[in-house]
């Protein structure tokens, strides 16, 4: 690690690999504290493989990953509990558990990491669930009766349930409507100002990234071939990402067209 107690992300020379198939070769990577970050690619370019590898869910084949000051192949016990409750995940699904209500679920990082009382922790509940906007109709539900924008809300509110300081989200917009995940977009967006977040942001959403995004990493040709601002990559003459920007769905093609 470099030390700079700002770099909240480092990854070096990576290596990901299923089998003979290599999925990420001498990637590097820094996510600077308060930043949010999208990383976009194409299928196949390990985006979520990348995510699952820095929480510590995959393990290297070879490079190294430092999180939150942490060396993750040397993290002990006591690391994975300090990463666990200064971090938080959103998973694409949302990862709810089935036959908990949104109360319980959300309360559930709670009743693992600390030892309050359980009104109390019910009452933590209520209100990060209240802050990505669900009522208290919803405490009751189970996720099975929650519409995908509810589902993603009530697993953006136990990501958050611990207070984290680094948010991770893997495709949050994915499933919603445009009015939807524009709303998503700025929910994140209100979060990570209010709280001080750090974002690491997995998306396929160009909206996303024109909304809430200050640096964008691209995966392609088994690394992190640039991360740069919406603007900056814009002007790229790399062929995967002049077609992102600039094909029949860009925004710079519409902005041009």
């Amino acid at each position: 690690m470099t030390g700079d107690k700002d770099t909240v992300i480092e990854v070096r020379g990576l290596l990901s690999q299923f089998g003979e198939r290599v999925i990420h070769e001498d990637l590097d990577l820094d996510v600077a504290r308060g930043e949010i970050l999208g990383v976009v690619g194409g299928s196949g370019t390990g985006k979520t493989v990348l995510l699952n590898t820095i929480i510590g869910l995959k393990e290297p084949d070879g490079g190294s990953v430092h999180l939150l000051g942490h060396d993750m192949a040397e993290a002990t016990k006591a690391d994975m509990a300090d990463i666990e409750r200064r971090t938080g995940v959103l998973f694409q699904q949302g990862a709810l558990f089935s036959s908990l209500t949104v109360l319980q679920n959300v309360a559930s990082p709670l009743v693992e990491h600390t030892e309050l009382p359980r009104s109390l922790i019910e009452e933590i509940a209520a209100m990060k669930i209240a802050l990505v906007g669900l009522g208290p109709e919803s405490h009751h539900l189970k996720p099975a009766e929650l519409s995908g924008g509810m589902r993603k809300r009530a697993g953006l509110a136990r990501a958050l349930a611990l207070d984290p300081e680094l948010l991770f989200l893997d495709e949050p917009t994915a499933g919603l409507d445009p009015i939807g995940a524009a709303a998503f977009d700025e929910l994140i967006r209100s979060l990570a100002n209010d709280l001080g977040l750090t974002v690491f942001m997995i998306t396929h959403d160009l909206d996303s990234l024109y909304a809430i995004c200050d640096k964008v990493a691209v995966l392609a040709d088994k690394h992190v071939v640039i991360k740069a601002t919406v603007s900056e990559l814009e002007r790229s003459d790399h062929p995967w990402i002049h077609e992102y920007f600039h094909g029949p769905r860009g925004r710079a093609a519409q902005r041009t067209g």
